[in-house]
Order: C-alpha cells, then structure tokens, then sequence
C-alpha cells in the first residue's frame, strides 16, 4: 500500500492472515497523521483478520495506491464513511460501499486505488482464507455457496451483490458485538470466533432467500432504489415522527408496497427497523455519554419512561439501567 497518509508512504504486510490457533492476536493503533485521528483495531483469529477503524479526517478525501499478490474473502463494513476501489485494469470490477452499506467480495488479485471522501470512517472489515470457509461449510462449499465457491476455483471476482447492502438491524446488532466486545485472552477469542460464524450463516441464508425473492416476488431494480432511499430517510430522521403515508409519499410509493417491499428487502417491519434505530442511540448515549434514561426517552419523544424502557428490553433483551452498570 501507498499513500501519503502513510508516516513511511509505503506499507508491506506479510502473512495478512495467518492461521493461530494457539491464541487471539490483538494491537490497537492510535494514529494521528496527516489530518487523520483515531483508532485502528487489528485482531488475528484463525483464518479470520478483523480490523475496525474509528476516524476523523480533517481533510476532503485521501487515496492509497494498492496491490496484492494473495487471494481473499473480505466483508467490509462501512458503517460510516464510503469505501470506493478502483483498479487500474479498466477491464476489471470495482467495488463501492457508501454509508451505512456493506458487501462482501473475493479478489483473486488487486491494484488499483482506494478512494475515500468523508469525514469520519467507522468500519469493520472481517478478511477470511479460503481454507476457513472450505473447514467452515466442510464438506461442500459448492452446494453452500456455489457462486463463490465457483469464483475461487477459477480464480474470478466475485460480489455478494453487485450493489452493495444497506446494514439490516439484525446484521448492526452482530457488528456491535464485535466492536463492542469486552472479553480477553481465550474467551475473547471464542466470542469473536463465533459472532464472525453467525455473521457468515446470516449474510448466506439471506443471499439464498434473495435469490428465490427476486424470483417469486419480482422486486424491480426502481422499487429496490426507494426502499434504500426509504433507509435513508429513517437513518438520517429517526427521531422525527413518521407515518407509512408520510414515508411513502417521499420515495413515490403506496403504503401497501412500502409495507411489502421494506420487509423484502429489511426482513422486518418499517417501524421495527425505526424502533432498532432508536434504541441503538440510546444506547450510545446512556453507555458512552452516561446520560440519564429519562433523558434519552424524552429525546426519542416517548411521554413515559416506562414505555422507553419497555421498548429497550424488547429489543436488547436486557434493561437500559444495565448499562449504568
């Protein structure tokens, strides 16, 4: 890799995934250069390399040159921020994820630039071998996930989806473990190990469920752009009151398909997924900000606290007060 963000410019890594199972590898970076701030989380699992960036850039954008010579599986998480590859070959696939999206994609070979035009990046990217998915879906990856499985053996790009994926509730909650977790030493290491499996089962059963969806309910690539914007707008308002007549009549839809086509898409209802919005920021700011639960249920327009809390241990499973502790 080189870019001028680097200290040195040019960076060689080695063994970019390496198979340790003897014990969880695990380096934080605080790194302050060249306009960007923050931490940089680096664990080594077996066959598994997690990596979580939470950044601030003072500058508009930054790009990094880069080139391998080693196959992967990577699922890249842009939780804030964009990620845009371009390659050198005109004639090779790029890939971009925008905020809040996410995909995952295996490159036989890299180089090209990495583009990022954003403020602030908070990402997970989670990079597998191939012998891990060959002993994690042992003893036919083909019949588990024939298109990938077909990608690697001829040495081809292959992409989850050609768009890449708005971050599902459930998908949020499986990140915020990995980011969040608290664990050391061996059960750190089994904790992480097996939220990256339930990752992994979730993103395939639902790339399975999609290809018999688009069949049986013929979800057009127009209605598939406005429930993404449909996404957008509860992301960017979720404290806002919303009605389905509202929502719909933003993005040109009835409240019949909306209603429909969000649970294609969310697998849940429009104001579950709000409620799951909510509740996320709640917890951000009772557990990172200690501010008081009657507070944040006023913030998100609940009249009761009870019926704040109610909602909370509905859809965390545990009490707001737990967090305080």
């Amino acid at each position: 890799m080189k870019s001028d963000i680097f200290k040195k410019e040019r960076v060689v890594v080695n063994n970019p995934i390496r198979f340790n199972k003897e014990h969880l590898l695990e380096k934080k970076i605080n790194y302050d250069h060249k306009g960007i701030i923050g931490v940089i989380t680096d664990i080594m699992l077996d066959g598994v390399h997690l990596v979580a960036r939470d950044l601030c850039v003072t500058t508009e954008s930054y790009s990094i040159e880069v080139e391998h010579d080693f196959t992967f599986v990577k699922l890249h998480i842009e939780i804030e921020g964009d990620n845009e590859y371009c390659p050198e070959d005109p004639l090779e696939k790029g890939i971009y994820i925008p905020q809040g999206h996410y995909n995952l994609f295996y490159f036989p070979k890299i180089k090209g630039v990495l583009n990022y035009r954003t403020k602030r990046r908070k990402t997970l990217e989670i990079t597998f071998t191939e012998k891990y998915l060959e002993q994690l879906f042992y003893p036919d990856l083909k019949t588990t996930i024939p298109l990938l499985a077909e990608a690697i053996a001829n040495n081809t790009t292959y992409f989850m989806w050609e768009k890449s994926k708005s971050i599902s509730p459930k998908l949020y909650i499986l990140i915020e473990d990995i980011l969040q977790c608290n664990y050391t030493g061996a059960i750190k290491k089994a904790f992480l190990e097996s939220k990256v499996v339930e990752i992994l089962s979730y993103l395939f059963t639902i790339i399975n469920e999609e290809e018999n969806t688009k069949i049986n309910e013929g979800l057009s690539l127009s209605d598939y752009d406005k429930i993404i914007a449909v996404d957008g707008i509860l992301k960017s308002g979720f404290k806002e009151k919303h009605t389905l007549a509202s929502i719909a009549a933003q993005v040109g839809l009835n409240t019949f398909k909306l209603k429909k086509y969000f649970k294609i898409v969310f697998d849940t209802t429009v104001f579950n997924y709000l409620t799951r919005l909510r509740m996320e920021y709640a917890k951000q700011l009772i557990a990172e900000k200690d501010f008081p639960v009657s507070t944040v249920s006023e913030e998100l327009g609940y009249k009761n606290p009870q019926h704040f809390t109610v909602a909370f241990k509905k859809t965390f499973g545990y009490l707001p007060s737990k967090l305080k502790n």
